[in-house]
């Protein structure tokens, strides 16, 4: 008998951009490089959110073989994704930011972590813009006084790491550079409004695919480098981003966890944390939470639509704390 290797899933990465001529211009190159090396077919595709720049222009001139997929209102980071999803003609997504730069064969290791069909996504090493290893590549969280707390883990064990072979399960991947599957992507409905304009989307959409039981793992050989500051930071103002943030965490909070969490412990603490930021004068934190507060009956709809789930998210926080395993042997 012959052994017969799987075919390698067909791949379309997806790259949302704003006003982005000069990230398209600087990474856009090693992306068109990556997708030649993949082992099956790559289409690179770019949803320009309604740019006021030259970003369309330069793509058509110096990036031909580049699909262009145009709004003409701009829609924020969710919308663009779901563009450019829609839009993809392949089983495999590949989402990435316009700052990212991908390292050679990242493409490829992603991929073989799609050979069983539970796999919803896979996340590569994030590096910082100088080379040092950004934690959220792998998150994994526990439940510290009513919040989760990102686990650290140590970046000295990742040469062994990389040729153990095992699972890393990673409780989700980020929305700036994470291979998934399509149709489990708008089976979730993508990445949920609750969030916009950005930030906790990509967590809130890991969790729920964990839910149905499709599992999203980190791949510490496959390796993107991410510019150390983006979109998000040239076009919106630091106090509405820092807001926007702790409004969103606490939009996650309230959403996925339980009842008894909530009320005995989440609550109590972001009670007494919000008192301190009144008597500071902490402006923008008080305005996030009553900002969450205002979208609470939207929160509720999206609690009550998990209700359904497969999984708690006590179960899949035991998941993503286990010691990594080898299954491919």
């Amino acid at each position: 008998w012959l052994l017969r290797t799987p075919m390698a899933l067909d791949c379309s990465i997806v790259i949302p951009n704003y006003n982005g001529e000069y990230l398209l211009q600087k990474y856009l190159p090693s992306v068109l490089e990556e997708s030649l090396r993949y082992k099956a077919e790559c289409e690179v595709i770019v949803v320009d959110d309604a740019s006021s720049d030259a970003s369309t222009a330069i793509l058509e001139e110096k990036f031909p073989t580049v699909r262009i997929v145009r709004h003409e209102v701009n829609q924020g980071f969710a919308e663009a994704i779901y563009s450019g999803v829609s839009a993809a003609r392949h089983e495999l997504v590949f989402l990435l930011n316009s700052d990212v730069e991908l390292h050679p064969g990242c493409l490829n290791l992603l991929e073989s972590r799609f050979e069983r069909d539970n796999t919803f996504a896979v996340n590569p090493l994030i590096l910082n813009q100088d080379g040092v290893v950004n934690q959220s590549s792998w998150t994994r969280s526990t439940l510290v006084r009513g919040h989760l707390k990102l686990l650290p883990w140590d970046i000295r064990q990742l040469p062994a790491m990389k040729q153990s072979g095992d699972d890393f399960p990673t409780l989700y991947c980020s929305g700036g550079s994470v291979m998934m599957r399509k149709s489990m992507f708008e089976t979730l409905g993508g990445f949920s409004p609750l969030y916009k304009p950005f930030y906790y989307e990509d967590f809130d959409l890991g969790l729920r695919a964990w839910y149905r039981g499709w599992y999203s793992y980190f791949e510490p050989a496959a390796e993107v480098s991410h510019a150390d500051k983006g979109t998000i930071e040239d076009n919106f103002k630091s106090e509405l981003i820092k807001s926007t943030q702790r409004r969103n965490r606490y939009k996650l909070e309230w959403t996925h966890f339980s009842p008894g969490t909530l009320c005995f412990k989440t609550l109590p603490f972001s009670l007494l944390q919000l008192l301190g930021e009144i008597i500071l004068f902490d402006r923008k934190n008080v305005r996030a939470f009553f900002a969450a507060l205002a979208d609470l009956k939207a929160i509720r709809a999206q609690r009550k639509s998990l209700k359904q789930a497969e999984m708690t998210l006590a179960e899949v926080l035991q998941l993503n704390t286990q010691e990594p395993q080898n299954t491919r042997k």
